[in-house]
């Protein structure tokens, strides 16, 4: 019986003894029931590299931190209560003032101390921090004169740097809105406005408030106001920048300004369209200039064809169609036709390059009783010869320079007829390098792209896209300034 109570012992304590030598395993030297405390798991092992003496001692100096801390902030016998401080005139009624209450918790939260960037808050807490004994603290201990002094002129320099960060901060918002592509840069000024948009401000603000009426909300409106996307599709007729380009200015994906671009096109290609119209008879003979009256009493157009470069098309047969042997490159040809004022009363489709002249007058319904009367004048170059057509169809009198055609030179009555007709002719030259140089957009070369057929939502027909861009730019030009001025204002 005894030695099998020695027996019993001895396991007894041979299964104790690993729990006794745990200790060495803790860093100081004893196991801890806080859940906080390094050693509330063993974490000394000969293994592991990083347990070093020098990271363990830190370990338990950050976790007596952390304890005097939550002591400092959480003991129950001190409170805070914060009386309304006035932030316009630091004065030492108006300062924070603190009391003690030794009955009520503290009730100040962390994210609410020193909120206000003027407040001292950091500073008196600096002081509490720097208690001299435990359970004191020196909220008891009156602020001095130099501490007060030193609070204030804290305050004073950080006001002036908030006034001066709001004026830097308003400065550069208003430089960002100057530099930014939006239509605020050409308001009330004549001289920007016709820059970008080859309209006075008055004339593109009264279009935009007429276009925006039919304009429906659409995503894209999100996007940029919807002034600023009448702005930026002026802005690509008049100057004609790249979409890239315009969309870094204003700040939005080039996708996004390309659709918005079509989309403000389709909607002036069918609300601007009455702008190139036919005057009635008793206008034309009401503006007719005192200098064409002398020459010719009935003149009503005069008519010619311009191009425009374009990319070279890809398929043969449109290739082919679209070369001008005049120019040496791919253009498209339109038929143009202008009153004696000098405003664009008639623009064909758009035409390949390679028709002729009289070809393009024959099939774009210009030679018609609609728009001219018996005899009716028109004035066109040598190589429009459809006198005959005109005279059929509708009696008029198509007027074109003489031919050297079968004569060695012509007589001096031709030439005195060509160089008076030459001086009113010019007129249409001067209205489609008025549109041209108003709106870059046909001096370039224009992409293929834009120059396909789309059915128009309107009046749902295929309508090219060129066609519109050129019918656009002749309204515009139609509600800029022209080129014929009355010589009485002068």
């Amino acid at each position: 019986m005894y030695l099998n109570n020695i027996s019993r012992l001895s396991n007894l304590l041979a299964f104790f003894s690993p729990l006794t030598e745990l200790s060495k395993y803790n860093i100081s030297g004893k196991p801890n029931e806080d859940h906080d405390h390094p050693d509330y798991v063993p974490s000394v092992f000969s293994f592991a590299v990083t347990n070093t003496k020098t990271v363990q001692q830190k370990k338990i100096e950050r976790y007596e931190n952390v304890a005097k801390r939550k002591i400092h902030f959480t003991s129950p016998d001190l409170a805070v209560k914060r009386v309304k401080f006035d932030q316009n005139l630091p004065t030492p009624e108006s300062c924070i003032m603190y009391e003690a209450t030794p009955c009520s918790p503290l009730r100040q939260k962390k994210e609410n101390i020193a909120t206000s960037p003027l407040s001292p808050m950091p500073y008196l807490n600096h002081a509490f921090m720097e208690s001299p004994a435990r359970g004191t603290s020196a909220i008891h201990r009156p602020v001095t004169s130099s501490e007060r002094e030193m609070i204030y002129s804290e305050m004073d320099n950080l006001r002036s740097e908030r006034d001066r960060l709001i004026q830097e901060n308003d400065k550069l918002s208003s430089q960002i809105t100057t530099l930014r592509l939006s239509s605020s840069i050409i308001e009330n000024n004549d001289v920007k406005s016709n820059f970008y948009t080859g309209l006075k401000w008055d004339v593109f603000l009264s279009v935009f408030t007429f276009l925006q009426t039919f304009m429906t909300r659409t995503p894209l409106a999100s996007k940029l106001a919807l002034r600023d996307q009448f702005f930026v599709t002026l802005v690509k007729l008049k100057l004609d920048m790249p979409f890239e380009y315009i969309a870094d200015q204003c700040g939005i994906p080039s996708s996004t300004l390309h659709d918005m671009f079509w989309r403000w096109i389709d909607l002036m290609s069918t609300k601007l369209d009455f702008l190139i119209h036919w005057p009635d008879r008793e206008t034309m003979k009401r503006t007719l200039p005192s200098v064409f009256k002398v020459k010719y009493p009935r003149l009503t157009c005069i008519i010619d064809c311009f191009e425009i470069f374009i990319d070279r098309p890809k398929k043969l047969n449109a290739r082919a169609k679209c070369y001008s042997n005049y120019k040496k490159h791919s253009t498209v040809k339109v038929l143009i036709g202008c009153s004696p004022l000098g405003s664009i009363t008639f623009l064909s489709e758009v035409w390949g390059g390679r028709v002729s002249d009289t070809e393009i007058v024959r099939s774009s319904g210009f030679i018609s009783s609609i728009y001219h009367h018996p005899g009716d004048q028109i004035l066109a170059d040598r190589g429009f010869t459809l006198q005959d057509d005109f005279a059929s169809v509708c009696s008029a009198e198509l007027i074109i320079p003489a031919f050297t055609k079968g004569k060695s030179q012509l007589s001096a009555e031709e030439v005195e007829t060509s160089r008076k007709m030459s001086s009113i002719r010019i007129h249409i030259e001067r209205v489609i390098g008025l549109m041209k140089n108003r709106y870059k957009i046909l001096q370039g070369t224009i992409p293929i792209n834009m120059l396909k057929s789309t059915t128009d939502e309107a009046s749902t027909k295929k309508q090219a896209r060129i066609d519109k861009l050129v019918r656009i730019c002749g309204s515009l030009t139609n509600m800029g300034e022209g080129i014929v001025y009355n010589e009485e204002s002068d």
